[in-house]
């Protein structure tokens, strides 16, 4: 064997066993010192927050260098949590809205409302001149026709029309049989002609007030029977062609007896104005017509 393979040999000899402590030595300084670990862990003082949800923890397979900070940490995670539950109880919340409801709610009022004021009921309007018994007047013709010994109650407005044979006369009947109550009835004539005639007064009344207007009439056989009618302005109109008067049709049907009508209406204005006409379509005999007994009763807010 050379001299060059001899010192060769020898190197290896002396060089591995100063690898092996070289590396060795790095390793058993840098290997921690599990006592002086542990000691630090468990004095060392948390910082807060230093709740740790167990929700957040790894779920990889840990490392079993770190298992005894692992189970530390856990430990210390189930305590907070703990404290924390026993701090925020439902019923405790619950408590403190209630109580901070009950301080917020404002007093109720106690003051005791009071009424509208109201419209007493008027007296009904009956008898008088409602029932023509307050005396009549001499009536004239607005056409000019003859009405010999014509007659309009007092407190009423007379209206007709004319045909090519005349128009209507107002008179002041007390034959019994025409008469509904007291001692006077009023007159409308419709014989040998064909028109409309009739009349109207105004009622004072309170605006949303309720009103049933009554009234009776009689009237002739007529070949052609005059067509009756009750119409009422709630507006307080004088003009029986107004658009603001409604028309009734008579309740009761009947010739030469008495018969009786009725409707109710709503005021609008400070009087309602109430109107009985007839209607003779043809010039023919007969038809004349009695007034008598009329009412306006107040019913109050509609």
């Amino acid at each position: 064997m050379s001299i060059t393979n001899l010192l060769w040999r020898a190197s290896l000899v002396l060089f591995v066993p100063m690898l092996a402590c070289a590396t060795a030595r790095p390793t058993l300084q840098s290997r921690p010192e599990l006592e002086q670990l542990s000691f630090e862990i468990q004095t060392a003082t948390p910082t807060i927050p230093a709740v740790i949800s167990l929700a957040d923890a790894p779920t990889g397979t840990p490392d079993p260098n770190a298992t005894a900070t692992l189970a530390i940490t856990l430990t210390r995670t189930a305590t907070a949590t703990q404290v924390t539950t026993t701090t925020l109880q439902p019923e405790a919340m619950a408590s403190e809205d209630s109580a901070a409801s009950e301080t917020s709610q404002e007093p109720v009022s106690t003051a005791t409302p009071q009424p509208t004021p109201t419209v007493p009921l008027a007296e009904p309007l009956r008898g008088g001149e409602w029932d023509f018994e307050t005396g009549f007047a001499p009536w004239t013709n607005p056409h000019g026709d003859v009405c010999p010994g014509s007659g309009l109650a007092n407190g009423w407005i007379a209206f007709t029309t004319r045909d090519q044979y005349g128009s209507s006369c107002m008179n002041q009947t007390t034959w019994q049989d025409n008469v509904f109550t007291g001692e006077n009835a009023q007159e409308i004539t419709f014989a040998y002609v064909g028109n409309e005639a009739g009349i109207f007064k105004t009622a004072p009344t309170t605006p949303g007030h309720r009103y049933t207007v009554e009234a009776h009439m009689r009237r002739e056989f007529s070949p052609t029977s005059v067509e009756v009618s009750l119409g009422i302005d709630v507006s307080g109109g004088a003009n029986w062609q107004a658009e603001t008067v409604q028309w009734f049709p008579w309740d009761e049907d009947f010739n030469d007896q008495w018969a009786r009508t009725e409707e109710t209406v709503t005021a609008t204005a400070q009087s309602i104005t109430i109107f009985i006409k007839g209607f003779h379509p043809y010039p023919v005999p007969g038809g004349a017509l009695r007034i008598d007994s009329i009412s306006v009763v107040d019913l109050g807010p509609g």
